[in-house]
């Protein structure tokens, strides 16, 4: 069960949408006048809606329906905590590149998320004793609640095994994104203590 406690290392706090994407093309090392000065730039409204609708995997007009542009006042909850773990796992250099090529959103369904972080690295025997523990539900509807900052009912609605056939599309990219900060904030852990 240490992986299931490694995601407390995930970020708690969700960045705003703006401070999200002055991230992504490296505003966020400016000064706030040469922040300003690229935020009234021509075409970057539309470079803020084109990065959005691909590393959520969603269609531009859903992110345009957010709200005045660079804040997306009405971004939902699951879009902002989907930009935090991007922010965690992808550096604003790889995101700026994201902006100017093709990209499909990552996908991780929730039996592969549950498989690495609770039964990664277990004998078969352990993960067989895992599995079939009483607990084990109610473990993986926390670790996926915590993940997605939603409820376990509405995770219990999307069906009754570890597969949740009703999860939607957008949560699944949530998923992967969160896989890749836990799997950057291990090497971190990993590096610091060779260093040490």
């Amino acid at each position: 069960m240490n992986n299931y406690e490694s995601i407390k290392h995930l970020p708690s706090e969700i960045p705003a949408p703006r401070q999200f994407l002055r991230y992504c093309f490296g505003f966020n090392k400016l000064t706030p006048e040469e922040i300003l000065d690229e935020e009234i730039s021509f075409g970057y409204s539309a470079k803020c809606v084109n990065l959005l609708s691909k590393i959520l995997g969603i269609q531009k007009k859903t992110v345009r329906g957010w709200g005045d542009n660079p804040n997306f006042e009405d971004m939902p909850q699951h879009a902002r905590t989907t930009c935090s773990y991007v922010q965690v796992a992808l550096s604003s250099e790889i995101l700026k590149r994201i902006a100017s090529s093709e990209y499909v959103a990552p996908r991780v369904t929730a039996n592969q998320f549950i498989n690495e972080m609770l039964l990664k690295g277990l004998s078969h025997s352990e993960r067989l004793k895992i599995v079939s523990s009483t607990k084990f539900r109610g473990q993986y509807l926390t670790l996926l609640s915590e993940t997605l900052t939603i409820s376990k009912r509405t995770i219990y609605e999307w069906g009754g095994d570890i597969e949740l056939p009703k999860m939607p599309l957008y949560h699944q990219h949530t998923l992967a994104y969160a896989l890749a900060a836990y799997r950057k904030k291990q090497q971190q852990i990993i590096v610091k203590r060779s260093a040490a």
